[in-house]
C-alpha cells in the first residue's frame, strides 16, 4: 500500500470514528446542568475569509502570530483565549467527562460542540465582543473578543 493510499485510508477511518462517536449525554450531571436537550447537535463556525493571492506573495506577519489560540474547559468552566484576531482557529481542550458547547449568546457567530478531548472552531471575522455559553450547562459563560 503506497503512502497516498494509507493516508486516504487513515483519513477515512478517522472520519468514520468521528461520525460514529456520538455527542455524549448532556444529561443531568455537573453543576448547573439543564434538563432540556439542545435544539440542534451540530458544530458550526464562522466561515474563514477567502482571498486570492499570488503564492509567491508573502503573508503579513500578523496572520502568522494569530494563527491559533486555545481554550481549556475544566471543572465546568472556560479558561483562556479571551482576545483573538479575526478568523483565528481556536483549539478547545475539554478535560471534563461530559460534552460542552461554545455557543455565541446572540446570532450565529459560532456554535461548537466539544466532546471530552479536543475540538476546534474559527473566531468570527468581524471584530467585536462575543459573549458565549454552554448549551448543556447554564452556569458556563465566557467572552471572546475579536480585534
Amino acid at each position: 500500500m503506497n503512502t497516498t493510499t494509507r493516508t486516504a485510508w487513515a483519513l477515512g477511518a478517522a472520519a468514520t470514528m468521528i461520525a460514529l462517536s456520538g455527542c455524549g449525554n448532556p444529561g443531568a450531571s455537573g453543576p448547573g446542568t439543564t434538563t432540556a436537550p439542545p435544539a440542534a447537535e451540530q458544530t458550526t463556525s464562522a466561515p474563514a475569509p477567502t482571498t486570492e493571492t499570488n503564492p509567491s506573495t508573502p503573508k503579513p506577519a500578523s496572520s502568522a502570530a494569530a494563527a491559533s489560540a486555545k481554550i481549556l474547559i475544566k471543572g465546568f468552566a472556560y479558561q483562556g483565549a479571551e482576545t483573538v484576531s479575526p478568523g483565528t482557529e481556536i483549539t478547545v481542550t475539554n478535560e471534563d467527562i461530559e460534552a460542552h458547547t461554545i455557543t455565541a449568546d446572540t446570532g450565529a457567530a459560532f456554535d461548537a460542540n466539544i466532546k471530552p478531548g479536543a475540538g476546534t472552531f474559527n473566531a468570527p471575522t468581524e471584530p467585536g465582543t462575543y459573549p458565549y455559553h454552554c448549551r448543556f450547562h447554564g452556569n458556563m459563560h465566557g467572552t471572546l473578543t475579536v480585534k
